[in-house]
């Protein structure tokens, strides 16, 4: 007697269809945001790194708690610098755009607070 088999489909990549399933569960605008509290100290170097820590991020405003004031207003001159250095880093690995093909900002503002 012999049996009939399905042909089960060859294995997949999980990179090859893990992006379409996190735009259905619409997860991708979180892990990029994300990816702004990862790559902080890596777009901000050392000097301000030692002075700053990324504390959350929701709806493209990143919160960043800073360890004095003269810090903090330092920071608020470098904010449109940072907030387009992050964009760009997280665009490059998240490849987040919108239907033209144009880089979508995941970071929109930063706002400083103080360290407690």
């Amino acid at each position: 007697m012999m049996r009939n088999y399905k042909k089960t489909p060859p294995p997949q990549l999980l990179g090859d269809f893990l992006p379409e399933v996190l735009d259905k569960l619409k997860l991708s605008e979180k892990l990029a945001e994300q990816k702004a509290l990862l790559l902080w100290n890596r777009v901000v170097g050392k000097e301000v790194k030692k002075h700053t820590r990324p504390y959350t991020i929701e709806n493209g405003v990143l919160v960043v708690l800073v360890d004095n004031s003269a810090w903090m207003n330092e920071l608020i001159y470098l904010k449109r610098t940072i907030i387009e250095k992050l964009n760009q880093v997280i665009n490059l690995t998240a490849k987040t755009k919108k239907s033209e093909g144009e880089i979508k900002p995941v970071v929109k503002d930063i706002r400083f607070r103080l360290m407690s």
